[in-house]
């Protein structure tokens, strides 16, 4: 059972769990011996794919519960072959730069002291054995650079504990992996910086705080970064978006180049560099030494074919549907989303949440090929550019755009939600008018009737709306009315309110008075005397 620890700043780490290794090179590594094991093509396919829950009957809840629905969508990942060997390309590495890093071999203490010499010098001894390895993922906005590394990261534990390996004490931690980005300002301090940041983020420790401001030069932080690494036994290093080295002087790329080329062959810390078609130019031209020396590898992820594996990411998407008719895959959903995508993994996406968003707030509830090309003409403006360029081929313009923003589908959502409350809201107005209405008609109707019965208005108007008011369920005027003169009769709503011209009040009172009832209306003014009395001739 895997055990796991907290670190003060609130990290967890996993605890290491030694397994023995086939592989002869592999064998006797704690480093390597704590990584999960190197998995299947039918493993790394169940651990990569993310099928978000669905249930038919939710496309029966109310609007604004499928708007939120909608957005499990953004979880859905389907693997393909590309992610297959990108994971497997990663295991290599990590595995190969630790090769020649055993902290249970007296060479590996050796290091820290020849590094040390290196810091006093401000220089970097090449002299030990390179195992050290680039790899380079290139491809335009979209294809799933980062949420593919991300899926296959989260199958490493970026951080291990290590207390004792086969009886002999061992108090390491284990960095696998850490993620930098390049700077805009082609700075290698910049970077330095950025990666004593990124350390004492996930350790806790305080690198950053004790050399941001040391005034050390660059050449002098340089060796001291290494040392960093060295300690905490670092795995991997991804520098991502890559093509910011396009935006900047041709020697400071190169300087930035240069630098990682040396750290990955002073300390074999594998270098993981991902961005777009424009950081192409600046590997080939800047990178050519490196490439030779480091034995660089290349992955250019270009976007979806239409062919059997595009079907199977669309078909697996096409299920999440929230609209109240389901309409089924076809070849020609299939051809209608390529086309209006040119195959872009998170343009699809977002392109079937917002036709979804759209057929839900307008009513039709229906997904069609017209609602697709209406809806990607009026929020992918954005990208147009870019698709055009995709659908004419013209592939020497594409680097131009591969920097585009994608929709926010947050903020579309939002929209939408606003939409869908201010259509609801108008209904709710609508309805209210309707209703108060009626209720204003129901209440004078019963204190007519009321009136009838000989109550007083003023009396009858409050009793009638206290009845109405505790009871919005009454439709009918003659409940209300019954309900009411309970209400009168029972004296509930005070002496003082109830009415002084109840024709059986005056009677019953006039009885008591022995008075004829004739006679006790005459009195209470209920009747007039047209002709007086007088006795007869």
């Amino acid at each position: 059972m895997t055990r796991i620890i907290e670190l003060h700043n609130g990290t967890q780490a996993q605890v290491a769990d030694y397994k023995e290794q086939d592989i002869l090179e592999y064998q006797g590594n704690p480093l390597i011996e704590a990584l999960p094991p190197i998995y299947t093509q039918e493993e790394v396919i169940d651990r990569l794919s993310i099928y978000p829950p669905y249930n038919k009957e939710e496309r029966y809840l109310n609007d604004h519960q499928r708007v939120h629905l909608i957005s499990r969508l953004l979880h859905y990942f389907q693997a393909i072959p590309i992610h297959l060997r990108i994971e497997s390309a990663l295991s290599r590495l990590i595995r190969t730069g630790y090769t020649y890093r055993n902290p249970i071999n007296a060479n590996y203490a050796q290091t820290f002291v020849d590094n040390w010499n290196n810091i006093k010098n401000k220089s970097f001894d090449h002299s030990i054995i390179q195992t050290g390895q680039t790899l380079s993922i290139l491809g335009v906005s979209g294809v799933g650079k980062t949420r593919t590394l991300q899926r296959i990261l989260q199958t490493i534990p970026q951080v291990i504990s290590h207390v004792s390996y086969k009886g002999q004490a061992l108090n390491h931690y284990q960095v696998t992996y850490l993620k930098i980005e390049t700077p805009f300002d082609g700075s290698v301090k910049t970077i330095i910086y950025d990666f004593m940041y990124q350390v004492d983020l996930l350790l806790g420790s305080n690198y950053f705080n004790r050399y941001v401001n040391s005034h050390l030069s660059t050449s002098q932080l340089m060796p001291i970064m290494a040392q960093i690494a060295k300690s905490i036994n670092l795995g991997m290093l991804f520098l991502d978006e890559l093509q910011h080295l396009k935006g900047i002087k041709s020697s400071s790329s190169a300087q930035i180049l240069n630098f990682f080329t040396a750290l990955i062959n002073t300390i074999n810390i594998p270098l993981v560099m991902v961005g777009t078609p424009k950081a192409k130019d600046v590997l080939q031209s800047q990178f050519r030494q490196a490439r030779r020396s480091t034995n660089m590898g290349n992955i250019m992820w270009e976007r979806f074919e239409k062919d059997a594996i595009w079907d199977l990411f669309v078909q697996g998407m096409w299920k999440y549907q929230w609209t109240k008719v389901e309409v089924p895959f076809t070849e020609e959903i299939s051809s209608i989303l390529y086309n209006e995508s040119q195959g872009i993994a998170d343009i699809a996406i977002k392109l079937t949440m917002m036709v979804q968003l759209r057929a839900i707030t307008s009513g039709g509830e229906k997904i069609t090929t017209a609602l697709i090309k209406q809806v990607a003409q009026e929020e992918l403006k954005m990208v147009q550019p870019m698709l055009n360029t995709l659908k004419s081929k013209d592939y020497s313009k594409l680097a131009k755009y591969d920097d585009l923003m994608l929709p926010d589908m947050e903020d579309l959502i939002e929209q939408e939600r606003i939409n869908l409350d201010q259509k609801q809201v108008m209904e709710s107005l609508k309805e209210g008018v309707k209703r108060k209405g009626e209720q204003e008609r129901l209440i004078d109707d019963a204190v007519i009737r009321l009136g009838m019965l000989g109550f007083n208005k003023d009396v009858a108007i409050k009793a009638v709306e206290k009845v109405v008011s505790e009871n919005n369920q009454i439709g009918d005027v003659s409940q209300v009315v019954k309900d009411t003169f309970l209400l009168l009769n029972n004296n509930e709503i005070g002496t003082d309110r109830v009415i002084s011209n109840d024709l059986r009040v005056i009677i019953k009172n006039g009885k008591e008075q022995q008075v004829t009832a004739y006679q006790a209306l005459l009195d209470a003014g209920i009747i007039n005397q047209d002709y007086p009395e007088r006795d007869v001739l």
